[in-house]
C-alpha cells in the first residue's frame, strides 16, 4: 500500500478521541518513560482541548508550544498517525518535548516501512531551518541527543 504521510499544524475536532489515544495511551510510552516524565516535570502535562473545531495542544508551563500532527492519506479519510509537540526555548534551540506515532509505525510495527520517525524529524529540521537563528533541535526523550538543523 502506498503511504502518503502529511504535516499540518490543524487538526479537526473528529480526530480527539485518536489524538487522546496516541498522546495518553500509546503502548510504545513505556520504553521513553523516563524521557516523558521528565518533560511532564519541567513544562506540565500536555492537555488536549478543543478551539473552534480544532484540536489544540497545551502544556501548562510553556504556553508557547507548537504542535504538528501527522495524518496518512492513504484511505478515503486521513488516518492520525503521529504527533508532535515543540518549542523554542531560546534564540539558537527548539526542544521537541513530545513525540508519539500509532504502534504500528513505530521501528519494529508492521508499518514500520513507512520511516515515520525519520519523516517526523525531517519534518523538524524543515521547521527550524524557517525560524531565523535556530542551529539546533534538543530531544527530550532522549537526554543529551541534539540534531544540527
Amino acid at each position: 500500500m502506498k503511504s502518503r504521510i502529511g504535516f499540518t499544524s490543524v487538526l479537526g475536532s473528529e480526530y480527539l478521541e485518536d489524538l487522546e489515544r496516541l498522546l495518553f495511551f500509546n503502548p510504545q510510552q513505556n520504553k521513553t518513560i523516563t524521557g516523558i516524565s521528565e518533560s511532564i516535570a519541567d513544562y506540565g502535562v500536555p492537555n488536549v482541548y478543543v478551539d473552534q473545531g480544532r484540536l489544540r495542544i497545551r502544556l501548562e508551563n510553556l504556553p508557547g508550544a507548537q504542535t504538528v500532527f501527522v495524518l496518512e492519506d492513504s484511505s478515503n479519510t486521513p488516518v492520525l498517525v503521529g504527533v508532535m509537540i515543540y518549542s523554542r526555548i531560546d534564540l539558537e534551540n527548539l526542544v521537541l518535548l513530545h513525540i508519539a506515532v500509532r504502534e504500528e509505525y513505530s521501528r519494529f510495527g508492521s508499518r514500520a516501512d513507512v520511516g515515520l520517525v525519520n519523516k517526523m524529524m525531517g519534518q523538524m529540521r524543515v521547521i527550524a531551518r524557517k525560524l531565523n537563528g535556530v542551529r539546533s533541535i534538543h530531544l527530550k526523550y532522549t537526554k543529551g541527543l541534539v540534531f544540527p538543523v
